[in-house]
């Protein structure tokens, strides 16, 4: 009797300690994280007033990044709906086709995310052409060719993020931090056309505000 009271105890405390494990670990913020945090802020509101271009690319590469990451990450799950083999030249065959569309839609631009940093970059090259006494300026298509680019990256972000979500949930794991991804990340599309509006205009040299 003794004995079965002792192991029925071991067995509650061994699930007890079980699951003390499985829950998710806090993090343990410092000072000097916090004085870290605090330097990146001001480091990060200082390069927004003084060098707002420079934020904006760094943005824009972010978007790029993060869209790239997902869609590796969302090949394997492909692959096994699919239950064929997934090649790099289908991936750039799928981001070219994706910009190709992009490219034909006809839609103001006012409707397209980025067009006020799209139009900054076509004036700055025609002008930085023409200031360098050049007769032949860079071809707007080619600007447009490039942010559509981005945009599609950005669209097969959403796409391969929530299948990766989807495929998360299924398995039973924790899907939100994809989407806090996604959410940082048209938080940053957001934040982008905000600032170009506020700092640098609406494409045409008329800053916002």
């Amino acid at each position: 009797m003794y004995n079965t009271k002792t192991q029925v105890s071991e067995s509650r405390s061994t699930q007890l300690r079980y699951h003390s494990t499985q829950r998710p670990k806090r993090f343990n913020v410092t000072k000097a994280d916090l004085l870290l945090v605090g330097l990146c802020v001001v480091v990060a509101i200082y390069l927004l007033l003084k060098d707002t271009l420079l934020i904006t690319v760094l943005s824009v590469f972010s978007i790029v990044f993060i869209g790239l990451w997902h869609l590796i990450h969302a090949v394997p799950i492909l692959e096994k709906y699919l239950g064929a083999k997934i090649r790099f030249w289908q991936i750039a065959v799928l981001i070219i086709t994706t910009t190709a569309l992009l490219n034909t839609l006809v839609a103001p631009a006012h409707a397209i995310f980025l067009s006020g940093l799209e139009q900054f970059f076509v004036n700055l090259a025609q002008q930085t052409s023409q200031a360098g006494g050049a007769t032949n300026t860079l071809d707007s298509n080619v600007v447009g060719l490039i942010f559509n680019l981005i945009r599609g990256v950005f669209l097969l972000l959403v796409a391969a993020a929530a299948l990766f979500a989807y495929n998360q949930a299924q398995q039973g794991n924790d899907w939100r931090p994809i989407v806090t991804q996604v959410g940082l990340a048209f938080a940053i599309v957001i934040a982008i056309d905000v600032v170009t509006f506020i700092f640098v205009g609406n494409g045409t040299g008329t800053a916002g505000g």
